[in-house]
């Protein structure tokens, strides 16, 4: 396989547990959520976070973060996890696809990017593959992120690990060159699966820019068995960041981020849910990364 010509971040904080279901304790995850629940509050908290090293936030479109970033004067990178698939998905009428979004600050580069990435589609649309569904869906939610600093994205665990499980290997290797093109920056994937979604990318010759898994101490989240997860972490060729550090609060964060890096993570991911002090710990894990 061709060796990787795009670099992920390596440290990432996560905001996704503001708006979706997360492993934590329920008292916890409503304590998170209150801290944040003023804009400003967020705003500060990603301040201190790029200030300590992070390179970039893993985000979903929500209100809360364009709120978020309005507050602020910088940019802030932004690794976006689509397509956005909240619970209550399933019982709208029209399906989000469906539903016009405006941006308030239209990017002539970023209509440029969508039409090279549309004409990277153009053999799928004529096949009505998967990878195009999926495509338009992410196109239509990309001004909700309220952002021009997208650097890249990585397509949702519910659409990987239904892709993977139907031995997909077109749509892998469509939505890397989609994701590349749309966003000029990295293209990868969430999954629930990394053994299975690590073995399968080889076995395809197909190598995106990185990967996003759970693994810590306890196992929590490491499917189908933590021996399996490590030896996909320790395998070579495709980058992995990991989530779930402290294994659903069982564990400390320190621990987790060690034992990630000592099995071959490339990068971490925390979530909000996982810190007390956005800015200390990061930077302490900026420290062990080097």
């Amino acid at each position: 396989m061709s060796a990787t010509v795009r670099r992920a971040p390596r440290l990432v904080l996560g905001v996704t547990s503001l708006d979706l279901p997360a492993r934590a304790a329920r008292d916890r995850s409503l304590e998170v959520a209150n801290r944040f629940k003023e804009s400003e509050s967020l705003a500060v908290a990603l301040v201190k976070a790029l200030e300590a090293g992070a390179e970039a936030l893993y985000a979903v479109p929500s209100s809360s973060l364009r709120a978020a970033m309005d507050e602020l004067k910088r940019s802030v990178p932004v690794l976006a996890r689509l397509p956005h698939l909240p619970l209550g998905d399933d019982l709208r009428h029209e399906h989000p696809l469906l539903i016009g979004t405006h941006d308030d600050n239209p990017d002539v580069w970023s209509g440029v990017r969508a039409g090279l990435a549309a004409v990277s589609m153009l053999p799928a649309t004529l096949q009505g593959d998967l990878a195009v569904r999926v495509a338009q869906r992410i196109e239509h939610e990309a001004a909700s992120l309220g952002t021009r600093e997208v650097i890249g994205v990585a397509i949702a665990p519910e659409i990987t690990d239904l892709a993977l499980a139907a031995g997909h290997a077109r749509f892998f290797e469509r939505m890397v060159r989609f994701g590349r093109a749309r966003f000029g920056g990295v293209a990868g994937f969430e999954t629930r699966d990394l053994a299975h979604l690590v073995l399968r990318l080889h076995e395809w010759g197909i190598e995106p820019d990185f990967l996003i898994a759970a693994a810590n101490p306890a196992g929590v989240g490491m499917t189908p068995v933590p021996l399996e997860v490590e030896a996909a972490l320790e395998r070579p060729g495709i980058p992995v960041l990991v989530t779930e550090l402290r294994g659903g609060g069982v564990g400390s964060l320190a621990d987790g981020a060690r034992y990630a890096l000592e099995h071959g993570a490339m990068g971490l991911l925390p979530e909000l849910v996982d810190l007390d002090d956005v800015g200390g710990e990061l930077r302490a894990l900026r420290v062990m990364l080097g």
